[in-house]
């Protein structure tokens, strides 16, 4: 339950990147854009069309784009946040800044949950963290770095290691406005680890802690709502549904006319849930009915933005491989006027030198093609990556859709069906099984992916697979069959399909499973 909590935490990347020419007046901009995306985002825009950015560093250009992609974020709207990002990336990025378009593109991978690339990313940067110091970054660049890399060690709840990197973030921090909003946020990670191992009184204590300091700063009302959301959801915990729909209404009123719409749709379904256990039926389906409508457009927009996202990924990793390959060049420059300085020597020199040298050729003939083999796995490498982890994502376990007596109902009917030999047609899919079953198809693939623990074709594809394996075992006429034949009698399209699900369901190919039955019976 509260994995979710940090997803809608995206660390908000307001570093101040300057250079000795920057200009007062826009770093004072810069200043109160960032903070205004705490108090409401839809200042920031207005700010930052006071900063023309012709006349500003690459640096500070960076600055305003990314500015404007978090408040985009904060509103709920990742496509145009993405947007902002990918012009950022084209009109910015080179090698005397990669370390903040690094840090950039795993916050937007985490701010759509393709973890595997933004853990990536952001574990890489921790470990160039030294570099980043020694060069042109301001010191809280690595705080925010190392804020990024636990968040990313929670998803994969490797709590001490997180808690290391947060007190590492906290260590680069100091008395400026902006760094009060990093430790607060550190602070609200913190608390996640606390509820996560079940520690709920020290979880309680961390957020009473960072009321207490919020109180100084009331401006910030995100981080008030998001503390009094996370407050709520303790008292759910502790059962206390009274007080927690109270902490939940008060984060509510804090945000109600400001565009946090992510947080905002969190706290309606919070709020249902409480409405739920106290028996309220109306506000209950009042509030679940604005969370669903709401998140249902949020969820359009992610895939859109994961869509702009991939388009971002393949510019930044073309940009990659353009500035590998200069490099590369220029190595085999080097390495070609090392072979030339080589090889007058070795006209000086004994026969063992010319051995020698063609030792070398050999060893820089190999680089090249190795260089060659690495580029054309790269250039492959992170579009299977994100369809992987879309995938992912779209198969994780989700909150229940509907009552639990409809669910109960379907899986009744699920029941019947597994019984039949309806799912051996070859036409039977998502919605011809929902309109038998009497339901829609959204609701039966819910019931399926969180009961049944796969989606809906591998479910399928395992009753198919089953059903065949039983006949093989049980009537002796099968093991004489093709395979062909069995695929056609199992529902599938082709011997190859049949021979793929099959060996991923048993771990063998038919034949060999054919095999051992018709060994095992004589």
């Amino acid at each position: 339950m509260f994995r979710v909590f940090f997803l809608w935490l995206v660390v908000i990347s307001g570093i101040v990147l300057v250079s000795a020419q920057s200009n007062p007046e826009t770093l004072q901009l810069l200043d109160k854009a960032y903070k205004s995306l705490y108090e409401n985002p839809d200042n920031a825009f207005q700010i930052l069309q006071n900063i023309d950015e012709n006349k500003e560093s690459e640096l500070i250009k960076q600055r305003v784009q990314i500015i404007l992609s978090r408040a985009y974020n904060f509103k709920g709207d990742y496509a145009k946040s993405i947007e902002r990002s990918i012009d950022n990336l084209n009109k910015n990025r080179n090698e005397n800044n990669s370390f903040y378009a690094d840090f950039a593109l795993a916050q937007q991978y985490q701010s759509l949950r393709l973890y595997k690339q933004s853990i990536r990313i952001s574990q890489t940067l921790v470990d160039k963290a030294s570099k980043i110091k020694s060069q042109h970054y301001p010191e809280n660049l690595s705080a925010y770095i190392y804020q990024l890399n636990a968040s990313n060690l929670m998803v994969q709840k490797k709590w001490k290691e997180a808690e290391e990197n947060l007190s590492q973030s906290n260590a680069e921090l100091k008395n400026t406005d902006e760094d009060f909003i990093i430790s607060i946020e550190n602070q609200i990670y913190q608390t996640f680890i606390y509820i996560s191992k079940n520690q709920i009184n020290k979880a309680e204590k961390s957020i009473n802690d960072i009321q207490k300091k919020l109180e100084k700063k009331p401006q910030y009302v995100f981080l008030r709502a998001f503390n009094l959301d996370n407050f709520g959801r303790i008292n759910f915990l502790k059962k206390d549904y009274a007080k927690s729909t109270d902490n939940l209404n008060q984060a509510l009123e804090l945000i109600q006319n400001k565009p946090y719409d992510a947080l905002r749709y969190r706290i309606y379904d919070d709020l249902s849930k409480n409405y739920l256990a106290l028996k309220n039926e109306e506000l209950y389906q009042k509030y679940y009915s604005i969370y669903k409508e709401q998140t249902d457009k949020l969820d359009k927009n992610k895939k859109d933005a994961i869509r702009n996202l991939v388009r971002l990924n393949d510019q930044y990793e073309n940009k990659r491989l353009e500035d590998s390959h200069k490099n590369f060049v220029s190595n085999i420059l080097i390495v070609s006027i090392i072979c030339i300085i080589a090889i007058l020597a070795i006209l000086l020199f004994s026969i063992f030198e010319k051995r020698k040298t063609k030792s070398i050729q050999k060893q820089i003939d190999f680089y090249s093609k190795q260089q060659d083999f690495i580029k054309k796995i790269d250039e492959n490498k992170i579009s299977i990556e994100l369809k992987a982890d879309k995938t992912d994502a779209d198969n994780s376990k989700k909150t229940p859709l509907i009552s639990k007596e409809k669910e109960m109902d379907i899986l009744a009917r699920l029941e019947e069906f597994e019984k039949s030999e309806k799912f051996l047609n070859r036409d039977m899919s998502l919605a011809m099984l929902a309109g038998q079953l009497d339901t829609n198809t959204k609701y039966l693939s819910d019931v399926i992916n969180r009961y049944k623990e796969k989606n809906y074709n591998n479910y399928i594809n395992e009753l198919r697979i089953n059903y065949i394996a039983y006949l093989l075992k049980t009537d002796p006429a099968y093991l004489n069959y093709k395979v062909s034949y069995l695929a056609e009698k199992a529902g599938f399209s082709s011997h190859s399909a049949f021979t793929t699900v099959f060996k991923s369901v048993t771990g063998i190919s038919p034949n060999t499973y054919i095999q051992q039955l018709t060994q095992n019976k004589k």
